[in-house]
């Protein structure tokens, strides 16, 4: 598989260290990309609230055929140029693509991630990216953590129960090849994927190993430490922090700069048997190196070789150049579909 990336690598034990941020900064192809949003909830997780069901609020790209009502996406955080797509228009061609489910990282949202999915979704993927936090009511929220950022391990539950509603969706899901499920996340996204491939959190290590927490987020800790011992809800979440949410319908994740390494020893990381492919850049400061995704490439048996980019990567923390920064996106996006048209035997 690497030796098909389109730049030059150099081979450090098992990291790839790659020196040329440009050499894959390639347009997308014109395909006309679709968009639509679905409002999915877990009936079988209430939300924070006690009030309802768990939502999940979900936007869906895709390769799109006649229709849509076109929208012009003039972002250039996330895109070099800008770039169409066209909402609620009619999925193209009669067949199947592959699905690539994307999480999104801590105090983020799906709007966050459209650079991966629409990358994808003008490659033949249909990319459908979840929304694990709610509204601030719905979160509880009165600073700047989230109940479901603290109660991390209900990420992965979220992706399987949205693949199983966009399987049975009455518009796109007979559109779904289902031998080819993937997943990919960023940060706390990244590690989302990795729960479900398989790992398990140790929780007593996630708390002692763990660095202090950003001053602007000790208040909310504290504030949910409290809500773990006395709200039935929450407490009720914390029951299920060391499961195993492998879903078996996932070939293959890809994690780009995954958080809170220190919370998955071998042993919770030893029983990932499918492909999965760690990047991270080498200036990013939020999840260091080290602790994190050099971690869980050394301890996840059927890891890839670990890829280093130059630059934050994600984590971005200054002022970037012009351009630079979605062109950077964009060398991610073409590394994650490689990667996912290797594994799924599809063109590269």
């Amino acid at each position: 598989m690497i030796r098909k990336l389109l730049f030059a690598a150099v081979f450090i034990g098992p990291i790839i260290s790659v020196a040329q941020p440009g050499a894959l900064t390639t347009q997308p192809q014109p395909v006309k990309t679709g968009v639509t949003t679905r409002d999915f909830a877990d009936s079988n997780r209430s939300n924070w609230l006690g009030t309802g069901p768990r939502p999940l609020r979900t936007v869906i790209w895709y390769p799109a055929a006649a229709g849509g009502v076109k929208e012009t996406i003039d972002d250039p955080v996330q895109f070099p140029s800008p770039v169409l797509a066209y909402r609620n228009a009619e999925i193209a061609g009669n067949k199947r693509y592959p699905l690539v489910l994307i999480s999104h990282g801590a105090q983020g949202n799906a709007q966050q991630m459209r650079w991966m999915a629409y990358y994808f979704a003008s490659k033949g993927y249909i990319a459908v990216v979840v929304n694990h936090n709610g509204t601030n009511e719905e979160e509880r929220k009165t600073g700047n953590l989230t109940l479901s950022d603290f109660c991390m391990w209900e990420r992965p539950k979220d992706l399987s129960v949205v693949l199983d509603k966009m399987l049975k969706d009455p518009i796109l899901g007979s559109s779904i090849d289902t031998t080819r499920i993937v997943a990919a996340g960023f940060s706390l996204g990244g590690t989302t994927v990795i729960w479900l491939a398989g790992s398990i959190l140790n929780l007593d290590d996630l708390g002692k190993k763990s660095p202090p927490p950003p001053p602007q987020f000790l208040a909310d800790i504290n504030a949910h430490k409290q809500m773990a011992r006395n709200d039935t809800i929450v407490k009720n979440s914390f029951l299920h922090a060391e499961e195993s949410f492998r879903d078996r319908r996932f070939k293959a994740v890809f994690a780009l700069a995954p958080a809170i390494g220190q919370g998955f020893d071998q042993k919770g990381l030893k029983d990932i048997t499918i492909p999965v492919l760690i990047v991270v850049g080498d200036a990013d400061i939020v999840n260091p190196l080290a602790e994190n995704a050099r971690h869980f490439a050394e301890n996840i048996p059927s890891a890839r070789k670990l890829i280093v980019l130059p630059g934050e990567r994600g984590h971005y923390t200054k002022p970037p150049a012009t351009n630079e920064r979605p062109l950077e996106l964009q060398q991610v996006s073409e590394v994650a579909c490689q990667f996912f048209n290797e594994v799924l035997k599809l063109p590269i």
